[in-house]
């Protein structure tokens, strides 16, 4: 769990965090098509334990988001600007627990300079995810990381509710990135500039799961990416 949630940080560090059309530049597409993109995260993600031993990954992102849709076969789809709270974990009785939601922008803010950013939400204000939530590193922008296996028709969503007040305070110390993707398969590239930061953080409040809250890891970040896609990358190239 803990090896996942520093892999997605450095990802997201990277400018590759977790579509509507209001999103895309001009000429964007579907998912792996041409045309030119642009892509803005701010995340807030925290590996927390409790005195039980519960354990749970928690991670909201506001941006374009890529689901593989229950029942819908073909490729995933890109929806949003959208918030999404995403979990998994272990209760403080030792239950499997995860969760995929759609939240209220509302509930989750990050002041400017990344110094703090607060989730407060309830079981009320969330809807379950159309299908699985693909993250960047996983294949759901293709051209910005690695192929992803075929998720098929089914799965993905919802999940047990949850209710979060949680607070992220920086360490104060932020790591500035930026870097030029280049990929290539078959008859596809794709350019991408990408500008993020970072900051790890403490994390305070709570989380229904959980019987309190220790943080073992957390941080907050931001990143732009723009991309540019020539050809459609194929599924064989996607995986989806």
């Amino acid at each position: 769990m803990r090896k996942r949630f520093l892999l997605s940080s450095l990802v997201a560090c990277a400018g590759l965090v977790a579509l509507g059309a209001a999103a895309i530049a001009a000429g964007g597409g579907g998912i792996g098509t041409p045309g030119s993109y642009t892509f803005k995260d701010v995340n807030a993600g925290a590996y927390l334990t409790d005195s039980s031993n519960g354990f749970i990954f928690i991670s909201v992102d506001r941006g374009i988001q890529t689901f593989k849709i229950r029942g819908v076969t073909g490729p995933p789809s890109m929806v949003g600007p959208e918030t999404v709270l995403d979990y998994s974990g272990n209760d403080a009785a030792g239950n499997y627990v995860a969760g995929c939601f759609i939240i209220p922008d509302s509930t989750f803010a990050v002041a400017q300079g990344l110094g703090t950013a607060t989730l407060i939400v309830d079981p009320t204000q969330e809807t379950p995810c159309p299908g699985a939530l693909i993250a960047a590193d996983a294949g759901g922008r293709p051209g910005l990381a690695g192929p992803a296996p075929e998720a098929g028709g089914g799965g993905g969503g919802g999940g047990a509710p949850i209710t979060v007040n949680l607070t992220w305070t920086s360490s104060g110390a932020i790591t500035y990135s930026q870097i030029a993707i280049d990929s290539r398969c078959e008859n596809a590239s794709s350019h991408a500039n990408a500008k993020a930061a970072s900051t790890p953080a403490s994390v305070s409040g709570s989380v229904s799961l959980l019987t309190d809250v220790t943080s073992l890891f957390a941080s907050i970040s931001e990143d732009d990416t723009d991309q540019v896609i020539t050809n459609t990358f194929s599924s064989a190239c996607t995986g989806f």
